[in-house]
């Protein structure tokens, strides 16, 4: 996966938080037990724990989760967003070792972990809210690739991730990507 690619996932998930609107916090998403609120929280506290991690620091498995909701879940989503692609972009970055709640990876795994819950908890902000939850075929394919080689049966288990829901191999990718995630397309 490319920048390009890495900047527009956040971009189009940037589109969708923008489309939220306060009577929709409360709403319940395809992440169990996951309400809009929390999902939005999850999203922007993500950025900036990514962020941290871009910049050496270490990412706290049981920190506590600000609501990021407050005042404007949009304006704190576009700070989150600035602040995560500013940390990779800055000289070093790609070539650390990144601090993760599980363990050290190479800066590019995080970055992959990172683009694959941004564009599919995009989509289940989209889905929660009404809105448009088509994902670019070259998103889609790139998220799919990378969780193929992320999800494994064991990580399943845990309950992280549901199980993987039957779709057909004609189906769009997008719709391929959030069955493999254990989602409902």
């Amino acid at each position: 996966m490319d920048s390009i690619q890495y900047r527009r996932a956040l971009l189009n998930t940037g589109r969708i938080v923008m489309g939220v609107r306060p009577e929709q916090l409360l709403l319940p998403t395809p992440c169990r037990d996951w309400d809009v609120r929390l999902l939005l929280n999850h999203i922007i506290g993500g950025n900036y724990m990514f962020a941290t991690v871009a910049k050496g620091g270490r990412a706290d498995a049981v920190g506590t989760m600000d609501d990021h909701t407050l005042p404007d879940p949009g304006s704190n989503y576009i700070a989150s967003a600035d602040a995560v692609l500013a940390a990779w972009a800055e000289p070093g970055a790609m070539e650390r070792r990144c601090h993760m709640p599980f363990g050290d990876i190479p800066a590019s795994a995080a970055v992959s972990i990172h683009f694959l819950d941004i564009v599919v908890h995009g989509w289940d902000l989209a889905r929660a809210t009404g809105q448009d939850a088509t994902i670019e075929p070259d998103l889609a394919a790139e998220a799919l690739d990378i969780s193929h080689g992320l999800l494994s049966d064991e990580l399943r288990q845990t309950g992280v991730f549901g199980p993987e829901v039957a779709v057909s191999a004609d189906d769009p990718l997008h719709d391929r990507l959030v069955a493999f995630m254990g989602r409902r397309p």
